[in-house]
C-alpha cells in the first residue's frame, strides 16, 4: 500500500438497524478536492443500495426509530460558504421523498429520536456576546480559565451549546435546555426517561484550572447536576435506569473507563469483575450490549440482569460499532481489512463487500502475534515481516492509554510496503489489560516500566521473526513520541534513525501551553509541577537530548494544542545545537489528530515522510534505508 493509495478504501461506521433495514455511514478521502466524503448505505433482503450520495454534499451520523423512519445529517463540503447550513433530514422507508425537519448555520453536535414522533437536537454556536461581533477572529479574548480550547475543536470559552427537541410532522422547536449564563460548556450526551430529560456536560472544576463533567437533569427550563465531577463519555437509558460510561472521578485517570448506574445522585459501579476499558454501551430488547478493550481486540458482551456478562464477539479483530435485530450485526476490522460488516451467531458471517476491490487489488500485509514474557511482564506484541534482510521500524501507539491490536492500520501498511519489517507492542500503561496495567506506569515508573516493555519485546520479537538485517529504526506519536525521543536519548546506539511525531518532550512546558497541561501530568506524575520541579524535568526528554546521537526526523502540526508545537522546536533546537543530523516538518493548519483525521493531502504528505525516507529531502535517514 502506497501514500496515494489512502483515498481507496473504506471506513464504516454509525450502524443502524430496524425492522430489517440496516444503515451505515461510509465514509474516504477526496484527495483531489482535499476533503472527506461520506454516504450512506441502506440493506433491506439482503441486497446493498446507496441510500444517500452527493458531489458536494455529505451525509451521515443517520438515525432510526421503532417505525424504521431515518434521520440523517446533511451538511456542505464546501466549510467556507457563507450560506453553509447543517440539516436533519426526514424520511420513510415507504417513500422516496425526504424533507428537512430542522436546519441550522451553527453546527450540529448531536441529535437523536427522543420517540417515534421527535427527536433531540444539540446545536452549538456562540455566546450572544460574540455572536453580535463581525470579526470574531480579530476580537481580543478575554480568558478566565483553562482550559480555554481543545484541540481539534479550537476555543471554547466563548460558545454555548442548545438542547431542542424538533416534532417531526410539525417542525415545532421547544428548547429543552441552554447553557448560556451558566458555567457550563457543552451539551453532550442526552437521554429521555420517561418525562425527564438528562444530558452531560462539561465545567471547570473550583481552581478553573480544569474540566469535569457533570450528570444534569432538567427541570422546567432549568437543569441541575445529579451527579458531580466524573470523566464520562455516553449516558444510556436501559430500562428506565441511568447509565454512563467512563470514570466516577475524573482525576482517576489511568483507569478502565467502566460503566455505572446513577441513582439518587450517586454512582454505582457495574461488573467489578471486567477489569477492561468499556468503549460503547446500548440497550436492544432490554438488554445491555457493550464493547470492550482486551489485548488488542474489541469485543462484544451483552448482560440481561447488570450482573452477569455473556461474552458474544471475542475475534482476533476489532469490533468498531454494533447493533442488534434478531442478530448481532458488527463492523469489524482485521489487520488486513479495512471494515466490513458481519452477523454474529452461531456463526460469523460477512454481509458487506465495502472493501473488496482494495483488499484484492493493494497489497496487504499480514501481522504475526506473540504474548512476550519479559520477565518483568507479559506484553503483547505483534510484527509484520517483509524481508529479513531489511530493516526494521519499532512503532510505539499514543496516549499511553490506547492500545495496538488486529484492527487495520493504514500506516504500518504504507511503511511494510515501503519495504519495511514493523514492529509494535502493547507495553505497561496500554489499555486492554486492566487498571493496573494502566497505572504501572505512574509517579517514578515513568519512562521505566514502559522502556522495559517496548525494548524488550522488541528485541524478542526481531529474533522470533528472525530478522538478520540490524539497522533498527524507532517512531512514534504523541506518548509514542515522547517513548521514541526518551529512548534515544538514553540508548544512543540501538537506533539507526529516528521519527519524533507531536511529542511530549518536556512536561515543564506543557504545563503551561498543552490544553491538557495540568491534570494530565499530574495524574502520571502523582505531583504537581510546582511541589517537583526537578522531578518534571528528569522525566523529560529534553533534558537528555544533549546525549542524542541518533538521525531524527521531527514531524509536527502547527496547530496541535495537546502537544504544542513549541515541544518540537525544543527538541530541534537541541539537536542542532549537538550537530545531529536532523530535519523538522511543519502542518500548516493541522491539530494533534493530523495522521487520523487531517485534510487527505497532508495525511498523504505526512506518511509519504515517513515511508519514503530514501528521498533527497530525508538525509537524516538514509542509513536506515541502504537495505543492502
Amino acid at each position: 500500500m502506497k501514500p496515494n493509495q489512502l483515498n481507496l478504501f473504506t471506513k464504516l461506521s454509525q450502524l443502524q438497524s430496524s425492522n430489517d433495514h440496516l444503515y451505515v455511514t461510509s465514509t474516504r478521502m477526496d484527495f483531489e478536492k482535499n476533503r472527506y466524503r461520506s454516504e450512506i448505505w441502506h440493506r433491506k433482503d439482503n441486497r446493498w443500495d446507496v441510500f444517500k450520495s452527493g458531489e458536494e454534499l455529505s451525509f451521515s451520523s443517520t438515525k432510526v426509530n421503532t417505525l424504521g423512519d431515518v434521520v440523517f445529517l446533511e451538511s456542505n463540503l464546501d466549510k467556507n460558504k457563507k450560506d453553509n447550513k447543517f440539516r436533519i433530514v426526514f424520511q420513510k422507508h415507504s417513500s422516496d421523498k425526504s424533507k428537512d425537519v430542522f436546519i441550522s448555520s451553527d453546527p450540529i453536535t448531536n441529535f437523536a429520536w427522543v420517540d417515534d414522533e421527535n427527536i433531540f437536537v444539540v446545536v452549538e454556536n456562540w455566546n450572544s456576546k460574540y455572536k453580535e461581533i463581525k470579526e470574531k477572529e480579530s476580537e481580543p479574548k478575554y480568558i478566565e480559565k483553562l482550559p480555554f480550547r481543545y484541540d481539534n475543536i479550537g476555543d471554547i470559552f466563548n460558545k454555548k451549546s442548545q438542547l431542542l427537541e424538533v416534532n417531526i410532522k410539525s417542525k415545532t422547536v421547544k428548547t429543552i435546555a441552554d447553557t448560556e449564563k451558566t458555567d457550563y460548556l457543552t451539551i453532550q450526551s442526552v437521554v429521555k426517561i420517561k418525562n425527564t430529560y438528562y444530558f452531560l456536560s462539561s465545567k471547570h472544576n473550583k481552581k478553573g484550572t480544569e474540566l469535569e463533567d457533570d450528570v444534569l437533569q432538567v427541570k422546567g427550563k432549568k437543569f441541575e447536576a445529579i451527579f458531580k465531577g466524573g470523566s464520562f463519555g455516553k449516558l444510556l437509558n436501559h430500562n428506565n435506569e441511568l447509565l454512563t460510561v467512563g470514570l466516577k472521578n475524573y482525576m482517576d485517570w489511568p483507569e478502565a473507563m467502566s460503566i455505572y448506574k446513577i441513582e439518587n445522585s450517586k454512582v454505582k459501579k457495574l461488573f467489578t469483575n471486567l477489569d477492561r476499558t468499556v468503549v460503547d454501551i446500548k440497550n436492544f430488547n432490554g438488554e445491555l450490549y457493550f464493547t470492550f478493550e482486551d489485548s488488542g481486540k474489541v469485543c462484544v458482551a451483552k448482560s440481561k440482569d447488570l450482573k452477569n456478562i455473556e461474552i458474544l464477539y471475542n475475534e482476533e479483530a476489532v469490533c468498531k460499532d454494533f447493533v442488534f435485530d434478531e442478530k448481532l450485526l458488527c463492523i469489524v476490522e482485521k489487520p488486513t481489512c479495512p471494515g466490513e460488516i458481519y452477523e454474529v451467531g452461531d456463526t460469523i458471517d460477512q454481509i458487506s463487500l465495502s472493501n473488496s476491490w482494495f483488499k484484492n487489488n493493494v497489497k496487504l500485509h499480514k501481522y504475526v502475534y506473540e504474548r512476550v514474557d519479559t520477565k518483568q511482564s507479559k506484553v503483547d506484541a505483534w510484527g509484520i515481516l517483509v524481508n529479513p534482510n531489511n530493516p526494521t521500524l519499532l512503532n510505539i501507539h499514543g496516549g499511553p492509554a490506547s492500545q495496538y491490536g488486529f484492527g487495520f492500520f493504514d500506516e504500518f501498511q504504507v511503511y511494510a510496503s515501503a519495504g519495511f519489517n514493523i514492529i509494535f507492542t502493547n507495553p505497561r500503561g496500554s489499555t486492554g489489560r486492566g487498571t493496573k496495567w494502566l497505572k504501572d506506569v505512574c509517579n517514578n515508573k515513568w519512562g521505566v516500566t514502559d522502556t522495559h516493555d517496548v525494548l524488550t519485546s522488541f528485541d524478542y520479537m526481531v529474533k522470533k521473526l528472525k530478522i538478520k538485517n540490524k539497522k533498527f529504526g524507532i517512531m512514534g506519536g504523541s506518548y509514542g513520541g515522547f517513548m521514541t525521543s526518551w529512548i534515544i536519548g538514553h540508548y544512543n546506539n540501538k537506533f539507526h534513525s529516528a521519527i519524533v511525531e507531536r511529542a511530549l518532550i518536556n512536561w515543564e512546558t506543557m504545563v503551561g501551553t498543552s490544553d491538557i497541561g495540568i491534570g494530565f501530568p499530574e495524574m502520571y506524575l502523582g505531583t504537581e509541577l510546582d511541589k517537583n520541579r526537578n522531578f518534571y524535568l528528569k522525566k523529560s526528554p529534553i533534558s537528555y537530548a544533549n546525549k542524542i546521537k541518533t538521525p531524527t526526523l521531527i514531524i509536527h502540526s502547527e496547530n496541535d494544542f495537546r502537544c504544542p508545537i513549541e515541544q518540537a522546536e525544543q527538541l530541534f533546537s537541541q539537536l542542532k545545537r549537538n550537530s545531529v543530523p536532523s530535519a523538522m516538518v511543519r502542518f500548516p493548519g493541522e491539530g494533534h489528530e493530523l495522521s487520523r483525521s487531517g485534510s487527505p493531502k497532508h495525511r498523504e504528505r505526512s506518511e509519504e515522510h515517513t515511508s519514503e525516507l530514501q528521498s533527497p529531502d530525508h538525509l537524516v535517514c538514509r542509513l536506515l534505508l541502504e537495505k543492502k
